[in-house]
């Protein structure tokens, strides 16, 4: 763990002379009106995300019915939560353990669960990946990634029509291959992990009407991901042009799927870093805004936090319970 932040707050110091700290010192007064919007679209990605991992979980085990804001308070602690540790491990440990322990289902299917609604946001980036590449290497322009784009949706929905429930066991095998060699990384967790998936085998099959619904949250995550980076932008005074923010944030998702270090500290600033400079965004802007980002989504994943528990607490009196509980 000592290593993890040692090499995260290398990165950030390198990050600070090449991009002249000194520029910090004129922050921009904060658009407030921008950072409300950053915290609402921080609200919608976790919705979306929640509604994706629900609906992964009812297929893995058709006989569970959890509540939705249970769930979602578990996702939300792990995002918080993530912030002092690598996000990969606070994913992972956090929900897994909400759900064997509160929810009561298996070990593996609750790890399986998780591995598989992250293994999607790995979908979603390897769809971006192509036009995103071509746009950022100036082989295509705007518009002519916005056509692959839609091309790439095209033949993703006929694979969709083509398997049908059979969508994600096509996609699994990979999946697979992917998970065991990242979750062997994972301290203390790791061997017991890598039982949980071998033990539960492959999940039972998806309904068609399940493969459309997931995809459709992963596309509305990846949307209010998009939007929450631009307003961050704007938050900060610093233009970002839309449709260049909605190509290049696989740049910035890539360095959060490395997450070596707690919260991704310094690898996250380092991609998002990388993204603006092919953006054409000046030097002193950008170490204005991954400074920025990284505390408005401190702030927003704080607020969550403290208002999941505000919920909880004044629900509890409603109902006269003692106190307030995960259910």
């Amino acid at each position: 763990m000592f290593a993890a932040w040692g090499l995260g707050l290398l990165l950030l110091f390198l990050l600070f002379i090449v991009g002249d700290g000194f520029d910090l010192i004129r922050l921009p007064e904060p658009r407030w009106g921008s950072v409300f919007l950053v915290f609402l679209f921080t609200v919608g990605f976790t919705i979306a995300h929640n509604f994706r991992w629900r609906e992964i979980i009812e297929s893995l085990s058709p006989t569970w019915r959890g509540e939705f804001f249970s769930l979602y308070r578990s996702l939300t602690d792990s995002y918080a939560i993530g912030k002092i540790i690598p996000m990969d491990l606070s994913l992972l440990g956090v929900r897994s353990y909400y759900l064997n322990r509160v929810e009561k289902l298996s070990f593996p299917v609750a790890v399986f669960s998780v591995l598989f609604d992250r293994f999607m946001d790995v979908v979603i980036f390897l769809l971006m990946a192509l036009p995103s590449f071509l746009l950022i290497a100036g082989i295509a322009s705007s518009i002519q990634s916005v056509s692959i784009l839609v091309l790439l949706l095209l033949g993703q929905s006929l694979l969709i029509c083509w398997k049908k429930g059979e969508t994600f066991h096509y996609l699994f095998s990979i999946s697979r291959v992917l998970v065991f060699r990242w979750v062997s990384k994972i301290p203390i967790l790791g061997n017991r992990v890598k039982r949980g998936i071998e033990q539960a085998g492959d999940p039972a099959p998806f309904t068609l009407h399940a493969v459309i619904k997931i995809m459709a949250w992963n596309y509305v995550k990846y949307f209010f991901l998009s939007l929450r980076f631009y307003f961050t932008g704007r938050a900060l005074g610093i233009p970002l042009p839309l449709l260049e923010t909605f190509f290049f944030l696989p740049f910035v998702q890539l360095s959060g799927l490395i997450n070596v270090t707690p919260g991704g500290i310094g690898v996250v600033e380092a991609g998002t870093y990388g993204a603006l400079l092919l953006m054409g965004i000046s030097k002193s802007q950008i170490l204005i805004f991954v400074v920025g980002q990284r505390v408005l989504l401190i702030g927003s994943f704080g607020a969550l936090f403290v208002l999941n528990r505000f919920f909880y607490f004044v629900r509890s009196k409603w109902r006269g319970e003692e106190g307030f509980s995960w259910k």
